[in-house]
Parts: structure tokens; C-alpha cells; sequence
């Protein structure tokens, strides 16, 4: 009965030892690998102008055409407009025309100031097709008076504009076409009003 216990017990033993050895060992844990760096956002240019300045060269041209000797009639028309990109495909800005007149030896002058903002559908940037309207107030006095009895009015103005904007370099071309309504003048003098025209010259910063 001993022999058989004992040959039991070292049966047990030899066995145990069998497995442990045919055990796969445990593998090594991999080296943790390096954390990939995040993808940078897409760069943006920030070379990509935000401002532009220039003058209007269609309503240059009018002045020059309504001048007319012989009628002592004599016209000098400015327009200057600013644009600055606020946010993209939307700029806001802000238009000034002055007329410096002389009709018949009665001197006349005319300012409209007003503010403008458009949207661009093309484009993040201000250029290309745009869509764009103003508002803001317009005066015009007949020899020092603005009084409409004396051919003068002072009101607000507004207009719907509509154009395209094209950048080269550093120099910009936009040919545009606006509805303008304001009043006018009892003389007849030449105010913006109703359709009109623009071509519009200048530089992009």
C-alpha cells in the first residue's frame, strides 16, 4: 500500500513538472509606439489680401462728357471706395462721390457718403461675382444753399450692386452695375440716380 502511494506522489510530481515545461512562455509586451502627431490644419495664406482702395473711372468719364463749353456748363466727379474682407466671401466698406460743379457761372457741389457691404458667392476672398448694396446720405447745394427752392436737397440714399472683381497682383478692375434711389435735383443736375454704371480702379493690401 506504501509503494503504491509513493508511486502515486511521484507520478503527481513527474506529471506537474511535464506541463510546467510545455507551458508557452508569456510573450514580452511590445514597445509602445511613438503618438502619431496631430495633422495640422490646412494652412491658410495670410499673404491674401484683406483691403482694397481705388476710383471710380466710369464716373470720371461722365463728368468730363456733361461738361459742355458752349452750355458753360462744367462738371469734376470723384468716387473713391474702400473695402475691407471681414469675414469670408462677406467685406463691408464704405463709397464717397463729390461733383464739383459750375452751371451757367452758379457754382454747385454734390457729396454722397455711404456705407456698403457685400457678399461674395465665387470666392473667400473679395473677388470675383459679388452681390452688394449701400446705404447712407447724399446732399447737393445750388451756390451755398441746399434748400430745394433754391434747386438743392439733402436725404438718404440707397442702392443694390452688382459686379465682378478682378485681382492681378496688386491691382484690381471691377466693373459694376447699381439701381440707385435717391432724390434728385429740380435743375436736373447729374446725381446718382436710377441705373448706373461703375468701373472702378485700384490696389488690393
Amino acid at each position: 500500500m506504501k509503494k503504491i502511494l509513493i508511486i502515486l506522489v511521484l507520478t503527481c510530481v513527474i506529471m506537474g513538472a511535464a506541463f510546467a515545461q510545455a507551458k508557452p512562455a508569456t510573450p514580452a509586451p511590445a514597445p509602445a509606439q511613438p503618438a502619431k502627431p496631430a495633422t495640422p490644419p490646412p494652412a491658410t495664406s495670410s499673404d491674401a489680401p484683406k483691403n482694397s482702395l481705388g476710383i471710380d473711372l466710369f464716373q470720371i468719364t461722365k463728368g468730363f462728357i456733361a461738361s459742355d463749353n458752349d452750355t458753360k456748363t462744367f462738371i469734376f466727379i470723384t468716387s473713391i471706395g474702400y473695402e475691407a474682407l471681414v469675414a469670408p466671401h462677406w467685406s463691408i466698406g464704405v463709397d464717397a462721390d463729390t461733383y464739383f460743379m459750375s452751371l451757367n457761372n452758379t457754382p454747385g457741389f454734390y457729396l454722397c457718403i455711404a456705407g456698403e457691404g457685400r457678399y461674395y458667392p465665387q470666392s473667400a476672398n473679395f473677388e470675383k461675382f459679388f452681390l452688394g448694396t449701400t446705404l447712407g446720405f447724399n446732399v447737393l447745394s445750388i451756390d451755398g444753399s441746399s434748400k430745394p427752392e433754391d434747386g438743392g436737397f439733402f436725404g438718404l440714399t440707397a442702392s443694390l450692386k452688382t459686379g465682378y472683381k478682378i485681382i492681378i497682383g496688386k491691382i484690381y478692375l471691377e466693373p459694376s452695375l447699381a439701381y440707385v434711389l435717391s432724390k434728385s435735383s429740380i435743375f436736373g443736375v447729374p446725381t446718382p440716380l436710377g441705373w448706373n454704371g461703375g468701373l472702378r480702379f485700384g490696389f488690393v493690401f
